[in-house]
C-alpha cells in the first residue's frame, strides 16, 4: 500500500496544480471583465451626456438663430432705410396704414420666436424707437411704457452707440404697461457701421424662456446654467425625487454657442455605483466558473493521474517479482524507475549510433551520388544540407583517386586496417597545409576518393601535383607501399564533381591497364580509349528523367554532356557518333513509352545526312524537351490511347490537303479544342505544328531528288496553294524552297 498513498500525495498535487492553472485565469479574467464592463457603461453614459448637452446647446442656438433671422429681415427693409436718413423727405410715405403694416409685420416676427416679450427699432441719432404698439421717443419709451432700472437703462443706451453684432445682456426687470417682468436684452446693429443709426433691442422673456427650455431641455441634466462673459442669464435645477440624489457627485460639461458669446454649464450626476446588477452577474458568473473550474481540475487530474498510477502499480509489481520474498526496500519504486531510465538511456545510446551509421552511410550515397553526376534541383540540395554537405553550384572542385592495387595480399585484415588509418591522418595532414576543404571515402573502382572543394578556384599553380606527391610519399613512407594517387580537373558546380571523378577513373584506368600489359602489348596494339564523354551514369539518368518528364534536370544533362565534349575538342566523327548515341537514348525511351519512333528517326537521319553537328544537337535537344513536355502532361491512359490514335491518324494521312482539326474532331467525336489539347498532350506541339513539320520534311526530300516543280511538290505533299506552302517552308527553314533546292544541289 506504500505507493498507494504516494499516489495519493501526486494526486492532490496534480489537483491543485489544475486548480491552480484553471482557477486563477478565471478570477483574473473576471475581474478584468467587470472592470472593463464599469468602464464601458461609464464610457457610455459619458457619451449619452455629451450627446444630451450637445442637443441643448443646439436647442438655444436653434432659438437665437431665429432671432438673428428677424434683424436680418428688418435690415433690408427700404423702409428702415428711409426711417433712418436725418431728414423729413420721406415722412409722406408713412402714412396711418404704411405704420401699421410695419408694425403688423414686426409684430408677427416677435411673436413667431414664442419667447419675446416685445421688441423696438431703435433710432439713436433720433431717439425715436418703433415697436409693435407705435412710434414713440426713447424717453418716453423707457419712462413710461417699458420702465427698467437706472443701471439697465445706461448700460442699454451705452450699447445703442456701439456697432453690436449679437449682444445678449444680463436679464433685467422691467416694468411693462404697468407689469412686472423679467427679460433678457438682446441688441443687433441694423447697419453695419461704428456708430449704426438703427438697432434692433429683443426682449427675451424670462418665464416664456424657462417654459421653453423646460419643454425641449433636458431630463437627464441637474442643473443648466447660461452664461455670458461669465454672467448668468438663465438657470434651470431639477429637483431630485429622493435625498440619496442630493448628495450625488456631479460633473459639469461646458458648450460654446455657435451661435453668439452664450456658453452653456450643463451639470449631471456622476454615478459611483453604476451596472450593480451586471456587477452581480458578474460575481454569479465568477463563482459558477470556480466551481466549474473546480471540477474540471479534478476530472483532469483523475485522467492526468491514471497512466502515471497504472505504471506506478506495474512498476511496483515487476519489483516485487524480481525480488522474490526478499523484504521491500523503501524508495524501490523510484530505484526501478531509475534503473527503468538507465536501460531506455542505453538503448538510446544504441539507436544514436545506429543513426550515426545510418548518416555516414546516407553521406557517403550521396558523394558516390555526386561521382556519378548530380544534377541537382532544390530538393536534393536539401538533403545535401541535411547531412552537413555545404557544397553549392557556385563552388569549384577537384576529385583524386587513392588506389592501393600495390597491395597484393589483403588477407591480414588488421593491417589493411591500420594502412587505412594511416592514410586518413596521412590525408589529413596534407590538406591542412593547403587548407582545402575535403571529403574522404571508399568507392568501388578505387580504395579512396577525395573530394576537394574551396569557393575560389584552385589547382592552376602545380597545387595538385603537390598534394598527389605529398599523399604517395607519406604513404610510402609510413606503410611501405606505393599508392596510386590519380586527380582530375579542377571543375565549377556540382555536376563537374562527376567531370573530375570520371577525369581521374579514365587515368587511373589507364595506370592500371598500362601496369598490367604495357610491358608484353605493343604500344600499337593498346585500344585507343573513346574520345567522346558520355558516362553510363549520366545516361541512367538522362533516361529516367525523360520517363518521368523532368525537362530541366534533362536539358541540363544534355547540356552538360555538350559543354564537357565541347572543350575535348572532338573530331568531326566522334561528335557525330556522340549525338547518335543520344539520339539513340531518346528513340529508346520513346519506344519504351509506346510512342511512334519513325518521324523522329526519319528526321534526325536527314539532319545526318548533312552531317551538320549544330542541327544535330538542337535536334536532339527538341526532341528531349517534347518528350519531357509529353510525359508531364499526358497522364492517364485513355488520354495515351485517344492521342495515339489522333497521330496515327495524322501520321498516315498528313499529305491530304483535309487534314484539319475540325476533320479529325468529327471523325473520332470529339470536339474541336479537346481534340487540339490530346494532341499537344502526346506529341508535345500543337497540331498546325506537327503537321507543317511533317510536310516540310517530306518537301525537303521531294526538293534534293529535284525530279518535281514547286508547284507539284506543294501539292503532294498536302497545301492547296503554292503561295502557302511557300510562307510555311519559309517560315519553317528560313530560306525559300526554290533556294533550298539550288543550296542542296
Amino acid at each position: 500500500m506504500r505507493h498507494w498513498s504516494f499516489g495519493s500525495g501526486t494526486f492532490r498535487k496534480i489537483f491543485l496544480s489544475y486548480t491552480a492553472i484553471l482557477i486563477i485565469p478565471i478570477i483574473v479574467f473576471s475581474t478584468l471583465n467587470v472592470q472593463r464592463n464599469i468602464t464601458e457603461e461609464r464610457q457610455k453614459l459619458h457619451e449619452k451626456h455629451v450627446s444630451d448637452a450637445n442637443r441643448i446647446a443646439a436647442v438655444v442656438d436653434n432659438k437665437l438663430s431665429e432671432l438673428k433671422n428677424i434683424a436680418k429681415m428688418i435690415s433690408i427693409e427700404s423702409w428702415l432705410r428711409k426711417m433712418m436718413q436725418n431728414t423729413d423727405v420721406y415722412d409722406d410715405e408713412f402714412d396711418l396704414l404704411k405704420m401699421l403694416e410695419i408694425r403688423r409685420n414686426f409684430e408677427n416676427s416677435i411673436n413667431s420666436t414664442n419667447v419675446l416679450s416685445f421688441g423696438t427699432v431703435i433710432f439713436p441719432d433720433k431717439q425715436q424707437m418703433l415697436s409693435t404698439w407705435g412710434t414713440f421717443s426713447e424717453d418716453h419709451f423707457f419712462s413710461n411704457i417699458a420702465i427698467f432700472d437706472g443701471d439697465t437703462r445706461q448700460m442699454m443706451q451705452s450699447a445703442l452707440r456701439e456697432q453690436q453684432y449679437f449682444k445678449v445682456m444680463a436679464p433685467a426687470p422691467v416694468n411693462l404697461w404697468g407689469s412686472s417682468k423679467r427679460v433678457i436684452p438682446v441688441l443687433q446693429s441694423l447697419e453695419v457701421v461704428n456708430h449704426p443709426r438703427a438697432v434692433l433691442a429683443l426682449f427675451i422673456d424670462s418665464d416664456y424662456f424657462s417654459e421653453y427650455m423646460r419643454r425641449f431641455g433636458s431630463v437627464e441634466s441637474k442643473d443648466i446654467l447660461i452664461t455670458t462673459h461669465g454672467t448668468p442669464i438663465f438657470k434651470q435645477s431639477r429637483n431630485s425625487d429622493n435625498g440619496v440624489q442630493e448628495n450625488e457627485q456631479t460633473y459639469e460639461l461646458v458648450v460654446p454657442s455657435q451661435e453668439s458669446s452664450l456658453q452653456y454649464k450643463i451639470s449631471y450626476f456622476d454615478n459611483s455605483v453604476i451596472g450593480i446588477n451586471n456587477l452581480f452577474s458578474s460575481l454569479l458568473a465568477i463563482l459558477i466558473s470556480i466551481a466549474v473550474g473546480t471540477l474540471s481540475a479534478f476530472v483532469l487530474a483523475k485522467v492526468s493521474y491514471r497512466p502515471l498510477g497504472i505504471l506506478l502499480h506495474k512498476l511496483s509489481a515487476g519489483i516485487r517479482y524480481e525480488e522474490g520474498n526478499n523484504s521491500p526496500v523503501s524508495g524501490s519504486d523510484y530505484i526501478y524507475i531509475e534503473e527503468s531510465f538507465d536501460r531506455l538511456l542505453s538503448e538510446n545510446q544504441v539507436l544514436q549510433q545506429s543513426m550515426q551509421d545510418y548518416e555516414k552511410a546516407a553521406k557517403s550515397n550521396l558523394f558516390l551520388q555526386l561521382l556519378k553526376g548530380y544534377f541537382a534541383d532544390d530538393q536534393h540540395l536539401n538533403g545535401l544540407k541535411k547531412f552537413g554537405i555545404g557544397y553549392t553550384e557556385e563552388m569549384h572542385y577537384c576529385t583524386m583517386l587513392i588506389s592501393f592495387h600495390a597491395i597484393r595480399d589483403f588477407s591480414d585484415l588488421d593491417k589493411t586496417r591500420k594502412i587505412e588509418m594511416m592514410t586518413m591522418v596521412i590525408i589529413d595532414k596534407v590538406m591542412s597545409c593547403h587548407r582545402l576543404d575535403y571529403e574522404l571515402f571508399e568507392v568501388t573502382n578505387a580504395d579512396k576518393a577525395l573530394i576537394l572543394s574551396s569557393t575560389n578556384r584552385f589547382g592552376e599553380d602545380g597545387m595538385m601535383e603537390q598534394i598527389a606527391a605529398g599523399i604517395t610519399e607519406e604513404i610510402e613512407h609510413t606503410c611501405g607501399f606505393q599508392p596510386f594517387v590519380l586527380y582530375g580537373t579542377m571543375e565549377k558546380g556540382l555536376v563537374g564533381i562527376s567531370k573530375s571523378y570520371y577525369t581521374a577513373n579514365e587515368s587511373l584506368q589507364y595506370t592500371l591497364f598500362s601496369r598490367e600489359h604495357l610491358q608484353v602489348v605493343p604500344e600499337e596494339t593498346i585500344p585507343s580509349i573513346v574520345d567522346y564523354y558520355y558516362p553510363t551514369d549520366w545516361e541512367v539518368q538522362l533516361i529516367n528523367n525523360l520517363k518521368i518528364g523532368n525537362l530541366d534536370t534533362s536539358m541540363q544533362i544534355l547540356y552538360e554532356i555538350s559543354a564537357e565534349n565541347g572543350k575535348r575538342n572532338l573530331s568531326e566523327a566522334s561528335t557525330i557518333k556522340l549525338v547518335s548515341l543520344l539520339m539513340e537514348t531518346l528513340l529508346r525511351v520513346l519506344h519504351e513509352l509506346n510512342l511512334d519512333t519513325g518521324i523522329y528517326a526519319k528526321q534526325f537521319a536527314n539532319r545526318a545526312k548533312g552531317k551538320n553537328t549544330e542541327e544535330m544537337w538542337g535536334y536532339v535537344f527538341e526532341v528531349g524537351t517534347l518528350l519531357c513536355e509529353r510525359n508531364r502532361y499526358s497522364n492517364t491512359s485513355s488520354t495515351i490511347e485517344a492521342g495515339s490514335q489522333l497521330l496515327q491518324y495524322v501520321n498516315q494521312n498528313y499529305t491530304s490537303a483535309d487534314v484539319s482539326l475540325k476533320q479529325l474532331a468529327e471523325i473520332f467525336q470529339m470536339s474541336v479544342s479537346k481534340a487540339s489539347k490530346l494532341f499537344k498532350e502526346v506529341t508535345g506541339i500543337n497540331f498546325y505544328d506537327y503537321l507543317c513539320r511533317l510536310r516540310i520534311e517530306m518537301a525537303k526530300e521531294l526538293l534534293r531528288e529535284k525530279k518535281c516543280g514547286i508547284d507539284d511538290i506543294a501539292r503532294r505533299v498536302g497545301y492547296e496553294n503554292v503561295y502557302s506552302f511557300k510562307r510555311a517552308f519559309t517560315r519553317y527553314e528560313g530560306i525559300k524552297p526554290d533556294e533550298y533546292m539550288e543550296s542542296a544541289g
